[in-house]
């Protein structure tokens, strides 16, 4: 089991300093998200990526990286934002094949509209999986695809449609969200656990709070039997702290993000020990 964390909770810092951060709380790994603003508004220099290939050196459990999904729908009835939603992933893929992280995460598509997905919806997503799932085939990348938020436009939001999905591309792997799955129901959450417990390779770690997903567990200690069923299946793999900021009543410092962080590790830890 090793324990990771979204860079975007550290989004106001440089990428050497979120390296920095994490390695202050005790966290030894990092899931990248290539929309990490100091990175992702200059992608395109070479400096940048070099600057970031050094910052990620400096992490003894190196990196995963999550692909652009802020403002792009693979599903999307706009043809632009679907084959952009494509190319920047193809991009992601290279990124992380410089950086050599682990594996890269990916989000289902979605009704554009809130309406249960169409055919044609699910066809630009198929279309989408098979362009990723060949280039990360070529560049020798585990790609992993998130279970949705639970929502009427979702793709991948239960079980049976996930399991469904990652038949039909067995070299594609899981990265479970367990506040998305929880955010439907408990059992929900541990029935991805039961039914697709093998093709996980990432799991989202945070708790829901007030109807907000991304709250730290360990201040909520509502998700100790989903990570319990966690362990109790076997995983070993990375367990990424994904915090939004925002569901805080204010902003927080960096000592205190620090504090938030080694919180969450020692919970974990206290689960898997």
């Amino acid at each position: 089991m090793r324990i990771s964390c979204a860079s975007l909770f550290l989004w106001e810092y440089s990428v050497y300093d979120i390296m920095e951060i994490l390695l202050e709380a005790g966290i030894e790994s990092v899931e990248f998200w290539a929309e990490t603003p100091t990175f992702w508004m200059n992608r395109n220099d070479e400096t940048a990526v070099a600057a970031l290939v050094e910052a990620i050196s400096i992490m003894p459990g190196g990196c995963t990286l999550h692909a652009p999904i802020l403002d792009l729908n693979p599903s999307s009835y706009n043809d632009y934002v679907h084959e952009a939603t494509i190319k920047e992933t193809l991009w992601s893929l290279e990124l992380a094949k410089i950086l050599g992280a682990r594996m890269v995460t990916i989000h289902p598509g979605k009704r554009t509209v809130h309406r249960t997905p169409t055919n044609e919806d699910r066809g630009k997503f198929t279309k989408y999986l098979k362009a990723c799932k060949n280039r990360a085939d070529f560049l020798g990348i585990a790609l992993a695809l998130e279970n949705s938020m639970p929502g009427v436009s979702s793709m991948c939001s239960v079980p049976c449609e996930m399991k469904e999905v990652l038949n039909a591309y067995p070299g594609i792997f899981f990265t479970f969200d367990v506040v998305h799955a929880f955010m439907d129901s408990p059992e929900n959450a541990l029935s991805f656990i039961d039914e697709l417990g093998d093709r996980i390779i990432n799991v989202h770690v945070g708790a829901p709070h007030d109807g907000k997903p991304h709250y730290p567990s360990h201040r909520e200690k509502n998700m100790d039997t989903i990570l319990q069923r966690l362990r109790d299946s076997g995983y070993k793999s990375d367990l990424t702290i994904e915090i939004d900021d925002k569901v805080y009543s204010r902003p927080l410092s960096k000592d205190e993000k620090v504090k938030e962080l080694i919180g969450e590790r020692k919970y974990l830890e206290s689960i898997w020990e």
